[in-house]
Protein backbone atom coordinates (compact mmCIF):
# COMPACT_ATOMS: atom_id res chain seq x y z
CA UNK A 1 0.00 0.00 0.00
CA UNK A 2 1.18 3.53 -0.80
CA UNK A 3 0.86 6.69 1.28
CA UNK A 4 -1.95 7.81 -1.02
CA UNK A 5 -3.79 4.50 -0.65
CA UNK A 6 -3.53 4.67 3.14
CA UNK A 7 -4.93 8.20 3.09
CA UNK A 8 -7.89 6.98 1.06
CA UNK A 9 -8.47 4.12 3.51
CA UNK A 10 -8.54 6.58 6.41
CA UNK A 11 -11.13 8.73 4.66
CA UNK A 12 -13.58 5.82 4.55
CA UNK A 13 -13.48 5.07 8.32
CA UNK A 14 -14.80 7.10 11.23
CA UNK A 15 -13.63 5.64 14.57
CA UNK A 16 -9.97 4.92 15.21
CA UNK A 17 -7.73 3.79 18.04
CA UNK A 18 -4.03 4.26 17.30
CA UNK A 19 -1.56 1.99 19.10
CA UNK A 20 2.14 1.16 18.88
CA UNK A 21 4.45 -1.59 20.08
CA UNK A 22 4.88 -2.50 23.72
CA UNK A 23 7.27 -0.08 25.46
CA UNK A 24 6.54 2.69 22.94
CA UNK A 25 9.33 5.06 21.91
CA UNK A 26 9.17 8.62 20.52
CA UNK A 27 8.60 7.39 16.98
CA UNK A 28 5.58 5.25 17.88
CA UNK A 29 4.23 7.87 20.28
CA UNK A 30 4.88 10.77 17.93
CA UNK A 31 3.21 8.99 15.02
CA UNK A 32 0.17 8.07 17.12
CA UNK A 33 -0.19 11.56 18.59
CA UNK A 34 0.11 13.38 15.26
CA UNK A 35 -2.17 10.95 13.41
CA UNK A 36 -4.88 11.24 16.06
CA UNK A 37 -4.89 15.04 15.69
CA UNK A 38 -4.80 14.85 11.88
CA UNK A 39 -7.84 12.54 11.84
CA UNK A 40 -9.65 14.70 14.39
CA UNK A 41 -9.15 17.69 12.06
CA UNK A 42 -11.11 15.72 9.44
CA UNK A 43 -13.96 15.23 11.90
CA UNK A 44 -13.03 11.65 12.73
CA UNK A 45 -13.12 10.12 16.22
CA UNK A 46 -9.50 9.18 16.86
CA UNK A 47 -7.89 8.04 20.11
CA UNK A 48 -4.17 7.53 20.74
CA UNK A 49 -3.68 4.68 23.21
CA UNK A 50 -0.95 2.88 25.14
CA UNK A 51 -1.25 -0.45 26.96
CA UNK A 52 -0.68 1.09 30.40
CA UNK A 53 1.09 4.47 30.51
CA UNK A 54 3.60 6.55 28.58
CA UNK A 55 7.18 6.24 29.86
CA UNK A 56 7.92 9.32 31.97
CA UNK A 57 10.84 10.47 29.79
CA UNK A 58 8.58 10.64 26.73
CA UNK A 59 5.52 12.33 28.25
CA UNK A 60 6.55 15.65 26.72
CA UNK A 61 5.16 14.31 23.43
CA UNK A 62 1.62 14.20 24.83
CA UNK A 63 1.17 17.95 25.22
CA UNK A 64 -2.64 17.72 25.35
CA UNK A 65 -2.93 14.60 27.47
CA UNK A 66 -4.52 12.74 24.56
CA UNK A 67 -3.24 9.24 25.27
CA UNK A 68 -5.56 6.84 27.06
CA UNK A 69 -4.63 3.60 28.79
CA UNK A 70 -6.12 0.41 27.39
CA UNK A 71 -5.74 -1.05 30.87
CA UNK A 72 -8.34 1.35 32.26
CA UNK A 73 -11.95 0.23 31.97
CA UNK A 74 -14.03 2.61 29.90
CA UNK A 75 -11.06 4.58 28.56
CA UNK A 76 -12.36 4.38 24.96
CA UNK A 77 -15.28 6.60 23.94
CA UNK A 78 -16.76 3.87 21.72
CA UNK A 79 -16.93 0.05 21.76
CA UNK A 80 -13.89 -1.85 20.50
CA UNK A 81 -16.06 -3.72 18.00
CA UNK A 82 -16.83 -0.43 16.21
CA UNK A 83 -13.18 0.58 16.06
CA UNK A 84 -10.64 0.50 13.27
CA UNK A 85 -7.27 0.09 15.01
CA UNK A 86 -4.20 1.68 13.45
CA UNK A 87 -0.90 0.09 14.46
CA UNK A 88 2.10 2.39 14.04
CA UNK A 89 5.81 1.57 14.21
CA UNK A 90 5.55 -2.23 14.04
CA UNK A 91 3.94 -4.88 11.90
CA UNK A 92 5.00 -7.72 14.20
CA UNK A 93 1.97 -8.69 16.27
CA UNK A 94 4.28 -10.29 18.83
CA UNK A 95 5.58 -6.83 19.76
CA UNK A 96 2.23 -5.39 20.78
CA UNK A 97 1.97 -6.84 24.26
CA UNK A 98 -0.90 -8.75 25.84
CA UNK A 99 -3.15 -5.78 26.60
CA UNK A 100 -3.04 -4.36 23.07
CA UNK A 101 -3.46 -7.83 21.55
CA UNK A 102 -6.56 -8.34 23.69
CA UNK A 103 -8.03 -5.07 22.44
CA UNK A 104 -7.25 -5.94 18.81
CA UNK A 105 -9.05 -9.27 19.14
CA UNK A 106 -12.27 -7.32 19.80
CA UNK A 107 -11.84 -4.70 17.07
CA UNK A 108 -11.98 -4.63 13.29
CA UNK A 109 -9.04 -5.58 11.10
CA UNK A 110 -6.22 -3.11 11.80
CA UNK A 111 -4.45 -0.78 9.43
CA UNK A 112 -0.65 -0.77 9.78
CA UNK A 113 1.83 2.07 9.24
CA UNK A 114 5.43 0.99 9.69
CA UNK A 115 8.98 1.36 8.38
CA UNK A 116 10.78 -1.73 9.73
CA UNK A 117 12.29 -4.55 7.69
CA UNK A 118 9.55 -6.66 6.14
CA UNK A 119 8.33 -9.72 8.04
CA UNK A 120 5.05 -9.98 6.08
CA UNK A 121 4.04 -9.21 2.53
CA UNK A 122 2.10 -5.91 2.65
CA UNK A 123 -1.49 -5.99 1.36
CA UNK A 124 -4.45 -3.66 1.19
CA UNK A 125 -4.28 -2.82 4.91
CA UNK A 126 -0.51 -2.34 5.41
CA UNK A 127 1.69 0.61 4.57
CA UNK A 128 5.17 -0.77 5.30
CA UNK A 129 8.00 1.25 3.80
CA UNK A 130 11.47 0.10 4.97
CA UNK A 131 13.04 3.01 3.10
CA UNK A 132 11.33 5.55 5.38
CA UNK A 133 13.33 7.00 8.24
CA UNK A 134 10.51 6.56 10.73
CA UNK A 135 6.81 5.92 11.14
CA UNK A 136 6.46 9.57 12.10
CA UNK A 137 7.76 10.58 8.67
CA UNK A 138 5.13 8.37 7.04
CA UNK A 139 2.36 9.84 9.21
CA UNK A 140 3.43 13.34 8.21
CA UNK A 141 3.26 12.36 4.52
CA UNK A 142 -0.20 10.87 5.10
CA UNK A 143 -1.38 14.07 6.81
CA UNK A 144 -0.19 16.10 3.83
CA UNK A 145 -2.02 13.75 1.46
CA UNK A 146 -5.17 14.21 3.53
CA UNK A 147 -4.81 17.96 3.11
CA UNK A 148 -4.38 18.46 6.84
CA UNK A 149 -2.14 21.16 8.31
CA UNK A 150 -1.12 19.68 11.62
CA UNK A 151 -0.87 21.90 14.73
CA UNK A 152 2.45 22.81 16.28
CA UNK A 153 2.31 20.15 19.02
CA UNK A 154 1.69 17.44 16.41
CA UNK A 155 4.59 18.83 14.36
CA UNK A 156 6.82 18.62 17.45
CA UNK A 157 5.69 15.03 18.03
CA UNK A 158 6.57 14.07 14.46
CA UNK A 159 9.92 15.84 14.71
CA UNK A 160 10.71 13.99 17.94
CA UNK A 161 9.91 10.68 16.27
CA UNK A 162 12.09 11.47 13.27
CA UNK A 163 15.00 12.63 15.45
CA UNK A 164 14.79 9.53 17.64
CA UNK A 165 14.63 6.98 14.84
CA UNK A 166 17.33 8.63 12.73
CA UNK A 167 19.78 9.02 15.61
CA UNK A 168 19.55 12.79 15.17
CA UNK A 169 19.69 12.49 11.37
CA UNK A 170 22.71 10.17 11.30
CA UNK A 171 21.34 6.68 10.52
CA UNK A 172 21.43 5.23 6.99
CA UNK A 173 17.69 5.67 6.39
CA UNK A 174 18.01 9.44 6.75
CA UNK A 175 17.17 10.63 3.25
CA UNK A 176 16.50 13.82 1.32
CA UNK A 177 12.81 13.16 2.00
CA UNK A 178 13.58 13.04 5.74
CA UNK A 179 15.33 16.40 5.64
CA UNK A 180 12.51 17.87 3.54
CA UNK A 181 10.04 16.67 6.17
CA UNK A 182 12.17 18.18 8.96
CA UNK A 183 12.43 21.48 7.09
CA UNK A 184 8.66 21.71 6.72
CA UNK A 185 8.20 20.95 10.41
CA UNK A 186 10.65 23.69 11.38
CA UNK A 187 8.81 26.07 9.06
CA UNK A 188 5.63 25.17 10.97
CA UNK A 189 7.30 26.39 14.16
CA UNK A 190 9.22 23.44 15.58
CA UNK A 191 12.36 24.46 17.45
CA UNK A 192 14.91 21.63 17.09
CA UNK A 193 16.89 22.54 20.19
CA UNK A 194 13.79 22.43 22.39
CA UNK A 195 12.91 18.95 21.14
CA UNK A 196 16.51 17.80 21.62
CA UNK A 197 16.56 19.23 25.13
CA UNK A 198 13.39 17.38 26.15
CA UNK A 199 14.61 14.12 24.67
CA UNK A 200 18.28 14.07 25.65
CA UNK A 201 18.98 16.73 28.29
CA UNK A 202 16.16 16.32 30.79
CA UNK A 203 16.92 13.00 32.51
CA UNK A 204 17.40 12.32 36.22
CA UNK A 205 20.69 11.57 37.98
CA UNK A 206 19.47 7.97 38.16
CA UNK A 207 20.17 7.73 34.43
CA UNK A 208 23.84 8.59 35.05
CA UNK A 209 24.03 5.87 37.69
CA UNK A 210 22.38 3.45 35.27
CA UNK A 211 24.89 4.37 32.59
CA UNK A 212 27.76 3.74 35.01
CA UNK A 213 26.46 0.23 35.83
CA UNK A 214 25.93 -0.71 32.20
CA UNK A 215 29.35 0.52 31.05
CA UNK A 216 30.95 -1.42 33.93
CA UNK A 217 29.54 -4.61 32.37
CA UNK A 218 31.22 -3.95 29.01
CA UNK A 219 32.91 -6.89 27.29
CA UNK A 220 34.73 -6.57 23.97
CA UNK A 221 34.75 -9.69 21.78
CA UNK A 222 36.02 -10.75 18.36
CA UNK A 223 39.06 -8.52 18.56
CA UNK A 224 37.04 -5.56 19.76
CA UNK A 225 34.55 -5.70 16.90
CA UNK A 226 31.61 -6.65 19.12
CA UNK A 227 30.63 -4.99 22.40
CA UNK A 228 28.42 -6.79 24.93
CA UNK A 229 26.74 -5.03 27.85
CA UNK A 230 24.10 -6.17 30.33
CA UNK A 231 21.75 -4.70 32.91
CA UNK A 232 20.09 -6.71 35.68
CA UNK A 233 16.78 -5.75 37.23
CA UNK A 234 18.59 -5.36 40.57
CA UNK A 235 20.90 -2.71 39.12
CA UNK A 236 17.94 -1.07 37.41
CA UNK A 237 16.06 -0.83 40.72
CA UNK A 238 19.12 0.45 42.60
CA UNK A 239 19.68 3.24 40.08
CA UNK A 240 16.22 4.70 40.51
CA UNK A 241 15.94 5.08 36.73
CA UNK A 242 13.24 3.53 34.54
CA UNK A 243 13.59 0.58 32.19
CA UNK A 244 13.10 2.89 29.20
CA UNK A 245 16.09 4.97 30.33
CA UNK A 246 18.38 2.04 29.44
CA UNK A 247 17.41 1.84 25.78
CA UNK A 248 19.91 4.34 24.36
CA UNK A 249 22.87 2.93 26.32
CA UNK A 250 23.40 0.31 23.63
CA UNK A 251 24.75 3.08 21.37
CA UNK A 252 27.65 4.11 23.62
CA UNK A 253 30.16 1.38 22.55
CA UNK A 254 29.76 2.43 18.91
CA UNK A 255 31.92 5.45 19.78
CA UNK A 256 34.87 3.03 19.64
CA UNK A 257 36.21 2.97 16.07
CA UNK A 258 36.77 -0.80 16.26
CA UNK A 259 33.27 -1.74 17.43
CA UNK A 260 31.01 -2.78 14.57
CA UNK A 261 28.13 -4.24 16.59
CA UNK A 262 26.92 -3.30 20.05
CA UNK A 263 24.65 -5.62 22.05
CA UNK A 264 22.79 -4.78 25.26
CA UNK A 265 20.93 -7.36 27.35
CA UNK A 266 18.56 -5.79 29.84
CA UNK A 267 16.06 -7.14 32.34
CA UNK A 268 12.82 -5.33 33.03
CA UNK A 269 11.45 -5.10 36.60
CA UNK A 270 9.58 -8.38 36.09
CA UNK A 271 12.76 -10.19 35.04
CA UNK A 272 12.01 -10.47 31.31
CA UNK A 273 15.26 -10.29 29.34
CA UNK A 274 15.49 -8.34 26.11
CA UNK A 275 18.37 -7.95 23.66
CA UNK A 276 19.00 -4.71 21.75
CA UNK A 277 21.44 -4.65 18.84
CA UNK A 278 23.07 -1.74 17.02
CA UNK A 279 25.38 -1.77 14.02
CA UNK A 280 27.42 0.75 12.07
CA UNK A 281 25.95 -0.72 8.89
CA UNK A 282 28.35 -3.50 7.98
CA UNK A 283 26.24 -6.11 9.78
CA UNK A 284 22.48 -6.37 9.27
CA UNK A 285 21.31 -6.77 12.87
CA UNK A 286 17.65 -7.02 11.77
CA UNK A 287 18.42 -10.44 10.27
CA UNK A 288 20.11 -11.51 13.50
CA UNK A 289 17.11 -10.37 15.54
CA UNK A 290 14.69 -12.11 13.19
CA UNK A 291 16.50 -15.41 13.76
CA UNK A 292 15.58 -15.05 17.44
CA UNK A 293 11.97 -14.07 16.78
CA UNK A 294 12.51 -10.30 16.78
CA UNK A 295 13.05 -7.67 14.13
CA UNK A 296 13.94 -4.07 13.41
CA UNK A 297 16.22 -2.20 11.04
CA UNK A 298 19.55 -3.05 9.44
CA UNK A 299 21.35 -0.92 12.03
CA UNK A 300 18.95 -1.17 15.01
CA UNK A 301 17.00 -4.24 16.09
CA UNK A 302 16.02 -6.35 19.07
CA UNK A 303 14.23 -9.38 20.43
CA UNK A 304 12.96 -10.91 23.66
CA UNK A 305 15.34 -13.56 25.01
CA UNK A 306 13.94 -17.00 25.75
CA UNK A 307 17.18 -18.27 27.35
CA UNK A 308 19.12 -17.16 30.44
CA UNK A 309 21.65 -14.35 30.05
CA UNK A 310 24.78 -16.51 29.71
CA UNK A 311 23.22 -18.66 26.99
CA UNK A 312 21.72 -15.65 25.21
CA UNK A 313 25.13 -13.93 25.15
CA UNK A 314 26.75 -17.01 23.66
CA UNK A 315 24.02 -17.47 21.04
CA UNK A 316 24.03 -13.84 19.94
CA UNK A 317 27.82 -13.64 19.81
CA UNK A 318 27.93 -16.72 17.58
CA UNK A 319 25.28 -15.23 15.29
CA UNK A 320 27.12 -11.91 15.02
CA UNK A 321 30.39 -13.74 14.39
CA UNK A 322 28.81 -15.67 11.52
CA UNK A 323 27.51 -12.43 10.02
CA UNK A 324 30.93 -10.79 10.20
CA UNK A 325 32.67 -13.87 8.81
CA UNK A 326 30.16 -14.18 5.97
CA UNK A 327 30.85 -10.61 4.96
CA UNK A 328 34.60 -11.07 4.78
Amino acid sequence: MTVNAMAEQLKTRDKFVIVSHDGPDPDGLGAAYALSLALATLGKSAVAAVPYRIPAKFRFIDRRGLFVSLAEEGSLPFPAAETTPIIVDTHDMGYLGERTAEFLSLARRPLIIDHHELKIEPGDFELIDPSASSSSELVYLIARRLGVEIPIDAAEAVFAGVVYDTGSFSYPKTSARTFACALELVELGVRPYEVHNRMYESSSDGVLILQKEVIASLELELGGRVALQSLSREDLAASGASYEDAEDLVNIPLQDKRVEVSVLFKENPEGKLRCSLRSKGGVNVARIAQAFGGGGHKTAAGFTCLSPLAQAKDDVLKSVSRSISGRE
